[in-house]
């Protein structure tokens, strides 16, 4: 087992929770890197601090597996995963087959997601120290899913900066078909676990999706960056009087038709345009009593969000509502989404309400300690 000794006073992040040591906290390592993960981290006097997996290429160093001594083995492994399936056992709604059943992080599991979508079990590993235990991993999986399959999504862009290169595959069981049909509270949707954006589906916005569903009654809906529909689909099963989706990808609209067919809506209320959403905002001339707005990641994340933030608000009726959605990074946080909504309103000369908050769903877990742990954050807007 690899030791790692950090610089003098770097231990009380950990201490107090945080699951990450960065690599400018780390004095010397002691062992060989190159051929193991597993280490134990000292204080800068020797004292024991705790145990997790070291990587040398990413500034998250070390992301924290236990404050305690125990042996890191296969029923270590499987008690947090036990705990993970029992606490969604717990909150999950008996009318929902996809979930997510491990959150890295959330879950102390740092490095390691498995979503769960009707009884295929789709896995994402980000670090090289889960990589190291994927297959005892997907053992476990398949032992608390014995009818189960389970399907590998690491083809994530953070792979590359762990030093990994992406991979996608079957692990247990076979996989005939590349759509799966999944409920959510009841309402049917076509996921595509092969190539779909994450491991398939935007699990997190169940709540949101909810709320869609509370607030579209009778109004006139615009869904932005709709991806295959899910916003749109709860729009119209919340009353909407009709909706315009807009996206850019080719295969989410391909699958955003299909999930049309399921629901048996009709053209003429939900209408579908495949284009750049900056592209239609700027040229729309229409008028909406509730839009969402949920962009992907921008290169420039301020300066993006300012712009398709202020085209979106324009297209609003006074008195309407606006669903801003945003991605949380390193680089883009709560207080910028905030800041973006402020100075549009401004931009526009328009007054920006919040009226509450919009987070993940209740099986995206994430411990006090370490508020970076969740990835998304929005608003309910009503704007005059």
């Amino acid at each position: 087992m690899l030791i790692v000794k950090l610089k003098p006073r770097k231990e009380s992040p950990v201490l107090g929770g945080h699951p990450w040591i960065y690599s400018g906290a780390i004095d010397k390592v002691q062992g060989f890197p190159e051929k193991e993960r597993l280490c134990r981290v000292l204080d800068a006097k020797g004292h024991f601090v705790c145990q997790g997996l070291y990587n040398p290429l990413s500034q998250i160093a070390v992301r924290v597996l236990t404050l305690g001594k125990g042996s890191i083995d296969r029923a270590f492994l499987d008690a947090r995963i036990r705990s993970a399936i029992e606490m969604r056992g717990r909150i999950m709604d008996a009318d929902t087959s996809c979930y997510r059943l491990v959150n890295s992080e959330g879950d102390l599991l740092p490095g390691l997601v498995v979503d769960l979508y009707h009884d295929v079990l789709v896995m994402q590993i980000i670090t090289p120290g889960m990589e190291d235990l994927k297959a005892v991993i997907a053992d476990i999986l398949a032992a608390h899913f014995p009818s189960g399959n389970i399907f590998e999504r690491s083809d994530t862009r953070s792979r590359v900066a762990e030093g990994l290169r992406p991979t996608s595959g079957a692990l247990h069981g076979h996989l005939d078909s590349t759509d799966l049909k999944v409920l959510e509270r009841g309402i049917p949707f076509l996921v595509d676990i092969f190539t779909g954006d994450r491991t398939g589906f935007y699990l997190d916005h169940r709540d949101t999706r909810q709320k869609i569903i509370t607030y579209a009654r009778n109004r006139e809906v615009l869904d932005l960056f709709c991806y295959t529909g899910s916003f749109s689909i709860c729009a119209l099963k919340g009353g909407a009087r009709s909706v315009v989706s807009v996206d850019s990808s080719l295969p989410a609209q391909a699958l955003l038709k299909k999930n049309m067919e399921i629901h048996k809506i009709k053209p003429f209320v939900w209408r579908h345009i495949k284009d750049d959403v900056f592209r239609f905002l700027s040229d729309d001339r229409g008028s909406y009593d509730l839009v969402v707005c949920d962009p992907p990641v921008f290169n420039k994340e301020f300066e993006e969000h300012m712009k398709v933030m202020s085209l979106a608000m324009a297209r609003l009726k006074p008195g309407g509502l606006l669903f801003s959605l945003a991605p949380m990074t390193s680089q883009f946080s709560v207080t910028d989404l905030l800041k973006v909504i402020s100075r549009s309103a401004q931009d526009l000369s328009r007054t920006a309400r919040i009226l509450m908050p919009l987070a993940p769903s209740a099986d995206f877990p994430f411990v006090a300690s370490h508020p970076q742990g969740t990835h998304q954050a929005g608003f309910v807007v009503y704007v005059e």
